[in-house]
């Protein structure tokens, strides 16, 4: 099954819009919590560094979704290997949330919520990256 370039691009686009809210999400439910953050032995400095990093590279990421949507003109190896880079760094993205979300899992009930909210960043992060992986092998070829 091959998509048609419309389809394609419609995809994309909406990978970008997923990818944007993790972002919105980890900016306005994680920040906070983490930065309020006061457990024996905590670092909440370095913590807000590491989800800083991973809130700018959603954003880069999601304008990396939007250049592609808008300069694809078809499948080719080149492409293929990008689609596919790219998804492996946005299921690494995923990756690190989760490891995030469960050491914060066992600071008490304050960071519960925020835990919550990144395994469900997580997981849209990992799904975005497989999706668009698969998608790298759905693109219409070069016409």
């Amino acid at each position: 099954m091959k998509l048609s370039l419309f389809a394609y691009r419609r995809m994309l686009f909406i990978y970008a819009a997923v990818v944007v809210v993790v972002a919105l999400v980890l900016a306005l439910g994680v920040i906070g919590p983490v930065k309020g953050e006061v457990s024996l032995g905590a670092t909440p400095q370095r913590a807000l560094q590491a989800f800083w990093a991973n809130i700018g590279m959603n954003l880069l990421i999601a304008v990396v979704f939007i250049f592609i949507a808008i300069r694809s003109k078809g499948r080719s190896w080149i492409s293929v290997t990008g689609h596919t880079i790219v998804g492996f760094i946005v299921i690494f993205l995923g990756i690190a949330l989760s490891d995030a979300a469960s050491a914060y899992r066992a600071h008490g009930p304050s960071m519960q919520t925020a835990a919550i909210l990144m395994y469900a960043c997580s997981a849209a992060d990992l799904l975005i990256g497989v999706l668009f992986i698969i998608t790298a092998f759905l693109q219409p070829k070069k016409a």
